[in-house]
């Protein structure tokens, strides 16, 4: 399995969302997406969702990716400008003499004509009192900012799902037998669609080659975890379980020669509540008819698809090009 592509800039390949659009919007708006003619989801929304998903499956990536905005920030514009030359004069220059740096940078935000052991006292204590600020300066353009109210919903979140005895389990308590993964991306084609290019990025999976079983394991965040079939219908999220489990099955045999169909498979979602208490309830997701009914939906619109590839006819539906024009409405 090759992934020399990010999973969210390869372009090339077809995830469930992808599906989702082309059901909703035709042929025209798949491709229009694709090409990135359409504005994508806005980045705040999926922010907390990131967020709570790193911090919960990739902690050892957390902190490499957030930075903690508590601490105090400058009152006026020239201390903001003060130690924000310095610190740029420092990493360029960093051998270079403390007080001559501080003197460089009071001068470039400062106008006054204090004398200069003045100005690097006042520098000095502004570095002093800032230097949690600097940090921060520093780590901005690699990081992002989370406050602390941010990094106190995570902790509940984790003690919540720590206390449930089945998201528990899921997460951090499965039998020592099963092999986990955590935003596990596969990369997956099929051939009986002109082998039409695939991809899947899964929050959590477990595999347990002694007990043959699967283990899909998917975190959703929610308004509400007590009106969550509506979340589930108006997202498909079976036909997200539905698309996961062609990317397991595909992975199953062509990486590591087996047949899936030898291990039983389980499939939850995890629902985690944005209202204060961030109450977790686990839902079972593994309805084996709903499942097969989203895999025929899946190949049908795959097939389609793979169709309007080969053809690079996209304007118009399949039904539109093979007919009179006239489509039937269901």
């Amino acid at each position: 399995m090759i992934i020399d592509i990010p999973y969210y800039e390869d372009m090339s390949r077809y995830s469930n969302s992808d599906i989702g659009y082309f059901i909703k919007n035709g042929p025209k708006g798949l491709k229009d997406y694709k090409e990135g003619k359409v504005p994508k989801m806005d980045a705040s929304f999926l922010k907390k969702g990131t967020m709570i998903h790193e911090y919960l499956l990739q902690p050892e990536e957390f902190w490499k990716d957030y930075i903690i905005l508590e601490f105090a920030v400058p009152k006026v514009k020239q201390q903001k400008d003060f130690l924000e030359q310095y610190s740029t004069y420092e990493l360029t220059d960093p051998l270079e003499d403390k007080d001559k740096l501080i003197l460089m940078a009071y001068n470039a935000a400062y106008s006054n004509s204090k004398p200069d052991s003045k100005k690097i006292e006042e520098g000095k204590e502004l570095l002093n009192l800032y230097q949690d600020y600097i940090e921060y300066f520093r780590a901005k353009e690699s990081k992002i900012v989370i406050s602390y109210a941010d990094l106190q919903t995570l902790k509940k979140i984790k003690e919540n799902i720590v206390n449930h005895k089945k998201a528990n389990e899921l997460l951090f308590a499965l039998p020592e037998t099963f092999e986990s993964h955590n935003e596990f991306h596969i990369n997956w084609e099929v051939p009986k669609y002109n082998n039409i290019k695939c991809k899947s990025l899964l929050d959590r999976v477990c595999f347990d080659h002694v007990n043959k079983k699967i283990i899909l394991i998917d975190l959703k965040t929610t308004q509400n975890v007590y009106n969550f079939a509506h979340s589930v219908e108006e997202y498909d999220y079976y036909r997200q379980i539905a698309y996961y489990g062609l990317a397991i099955q595909w992975y199953m045999q062509e990486v590591l020669n087996l047949n899936s169909e030898e291990y039983e498979f389980e499939a939850y979602i995890i629902a985690i509540g944005k209202d204060a208490n961030n109450e977790i309830r686990v839902f079972d997701m593994s309805d084996n008819k709903i499942i097969s009914e989203k895999v025929d939906l899946i190949s049908k619109n795959l097939k389609t698809i793979s169709e309007h590839i080969s053809t690079d006819q996209w304007d118009h539906t399949l039904e539109y090009y093979e007919g009179d024009g006239v489509e039937k409405l269901y």
